[in-house]
């Protein structure tokens, strides 16, 4: 049987791979502390990780991924962090958020362009009550994203790599931990358990969350419409603008037309010197 061709396409083949980009940022403790960490800048605050990861029980990432490429600000010495082995992730030290670009190298076999994604360093606690009061309690901010990196009619040997066995190996290296460890990695079929509880191979989410499932259905839903009502609350405020705008273009116009152009343009600037000073 002749070898899978790095360039060959396998038609009407869509194959999709999910990644979890993320950070989770822990606080330091403050200048004078004896257990404060040496060589620390004194306005840091803030330990931080960022990562490009599998979710729990998904194949192996490095079947596809060469490298990760992580630009973070460039107050940073070296703000271009390559990572060429897993785990594909940074630490820093920090005292304010700011958005990170990543750079998704693929394995040569792929025959695929380096794709980008970005992720907002999240350091300050964010959301409910309920999950900010979480944050509190465990002492670390964690924001992740679930991404999802699609492979369109991929080479003959991506295809063969992607569809291979030996994808989950790493699951039973790691159940040699112990007999607690091989019993959770190790489905009722004698193999390692993959994608969700039930061991299922699929890309979609499950209905519902759950301790041992970080991304569902119903988590995309709750996203979505809390996006939907942050938009909502933008375009009335957008109108409420508009229609500010309009009322004072409409004075503006009748000023113009009992008073005359410059008249109306004094009275304009001085509106807008009464609006500076009230902001």
């Amino acid at each position: 049987m002749p070898a899978p061709q790095a360039s060959k396409r396998v038609k009407n083949k869509r194959i999709s791979r999910n990644i979890i980009i993320g950070s989770v940022a822990y606080i330091l403790p403050p200048l004078g502390d004896p257990s404060r960490p040496k060589g620390i800048p004194d306005d840091h605050t803030k330990r931080w990780t960022v990562y490009v990861r599998q979710p729990e029980g998904d194949p192996s990432l490095t079947t596809w991924l060469n490298k990760v490429q992580f630009k973070i600000f460039n107050t940073y010495e070296n703000p271009l962090r390559t990572c060429e082995n897993p785990p594909f992730e940074v630490t820093e030290t920090g005292w304010g958020g700011f958005q990170i670009d990543i750079r998704l190298h693929f394995q040569p076999i792929s025959g695929e362009k380096a794709q980008y994604r970005t992720h907002f360093l999240q350091l300050e606690k964010y959301g409910s009550e309920e999950q900010q009061a979480k944050q509190e309690a465990e002492g670390l901010v964690r924001a992740e994203q679930l991404e999802v990196v699609q492979f369109n009619e991929p080479t003959e040997a991506l295809f063969d790599a992607l569809t291979a066995e030996d994808q989950w190996n790493y699951l039973a290296m790691q159940a040699k931990g112990g007999k607690k460890a091989a019993m959770a990695a190790i489905g009722p079929n004698g193999r390692p358990k993959r994608g969700f509880p039930g061991g299922e191979r699929t890309a979609q989410l499950p209905e519902k969350g759950g301790d041992d499932v970080p991304f569902s259905r119903d988590q995309e839903q709750a996203t979505v419409q809390q996006y939907q009502e942050t938009i909502g609350e933008v375009e009335k405020r957008l109108e409420e603008e508009t229609k500010k705008r309009e009322a004072v273009e409409n004075k503006l116009k009748d000023l113009r037309a009992e008073l005359g152009h410059e008249a109306a343009q004094q009275a304009a600037q001085q509106a807008s010197g009464d609006r500076s000073r009230r902001r």
